[in-house]
């Protein structure tokens, strides 16, 4: 099996495309991307939270720092198949992800507080390479830090499944793909979820999007590469805000999303239509003017891009 990457730090953006959309990206794409030799996977991916489904609750209330915690597989289930235990944290909008490959039943036992070395060693991998890998340092300091989260947490249980078809998208090895070396694109469709704090006969997979649409994210160390810039201008396609275990809690819970969500959303569709309105962007001393719908969707604007383009003179 091919080895992984255990470690991750990059910018992720997320844009939500309806199906007219996600045609036209493909397509503007094509010339400096391709979908990677996995093509279409099927990914699910299971979320661990308190009882109280406290870390999706302090995630939603958009912190400086913010931490996730999940076991996710790659296509059908395999017995024998590696289970990855990720942490994902947030800071200041880049993402830190770390990483190990288990065993599933060797996954669990490290969930529910079992160390590291008792779980892999009770319950090897099925693959030889991952096995001898599974206990490098490396791994052994970042088992230490899944340990650390959930005793942090903890208890922790299965509390969202998340499952979708995902398409990875690799730059191309020529010179017109040169620049964006670092970039990857994933498209994520079918996007399902099944709340596991439900009793048993009622944990349907439901859908989270509208038929068509897709979530793509943009994950990059630095900046865009221009042509990227221009063929997310080109296809109308703007950042946005969504979370799929937090779309899926709000659903399930049936609650209101916290102020900061919903303030982060308002910012999202008042910068989008500023931007579909005019899509160059302002330069310093130029006087930007907003036009939302309310008071409130103003202010949140105004302060987002004070902090972000201090030279800007924004007028309401």
């Amino acid at each position: 099996m091919a080895e992984f990457t255990g470690t991750f730090e990059r910018k992720e953006v997320k844009y939500r495309l309806n199906a007219m959309q996600v045609r036209a990206i493909k397509q503007a794409l094509s010339a400096h991307m391709a979908p990677d030799e996995y093509g279409q996977t099927s990914i699910t991916s299971v979320y661990y939270d308190t009882p109280n489904r406290d870390m999706i609750s302090r995630s939603l209330e958009k912190p400086l720092y913010k931490e996730k915690l999940r076991l996710r597989t790659y296509g059908p289930r395999n017995a024998s198949a590696p289970v990855f235990v990720e942490l994902k944290k947030k800071h200041e909008g880049i993402v830190y992800k770390r990483r190990i490959a288990a065993s599933e039943p060797a996954a669990r036992l490290l969930m529910v507080g079992v160390p590291y070395e008792r779980a892999i060693s009770r319950h090897p991998l099925a693959d030889e390479a991952l096995e001898a890998d599974s206990r490098s340092a490396r791994n052994l300091q970042i088992a230490e830090e899944i340990t650390a989260c959930v005793r942090r947490n903890g208890p922790v249980l299965p509390s969202m499944a998340i499952l979708v078809e995902r398409v990875a998208w690799a730059p191309l090895l020529d010179a017109r793909g040169a620049e964006a070396e670092g970039v990857r694109i994933t498209f994520d469709e079918r996007i399902r979820y099944r709340d596991l704090f439900a009793p048993e006969g009622q944990r349907a997979s439901v859908p989270l999007l509208a038929a068509g649409e897709a979530i793509m994210e943009v994950k990059v160390p630095g900046v865009y590469p221009l042509w990227l810039v221009r063929a997310l201008d080109d296809c109308g396609a703007y950042p946005t805000s969504f979370s799929k275990y937090g779309e899926a809690y709000l659903a399930c819970e049936g609650k209101a999303a916290p102020k900061a969500y919903r303030e982060q959303v308002a910012f999202d569709e008042a910068m989008r239509g500023e931007q579909e309105r005019s899509r160059d962007w302002p330069r310093d001393g130029q006087l930007l003017e907003l036009s939302s719908s309310t008071r409130a969707t103003d202010i949140a604007v105004t302060n987002s891009l004070a902090s972000q383009l201090p030279n800007i003179v924004i007028g309401a």
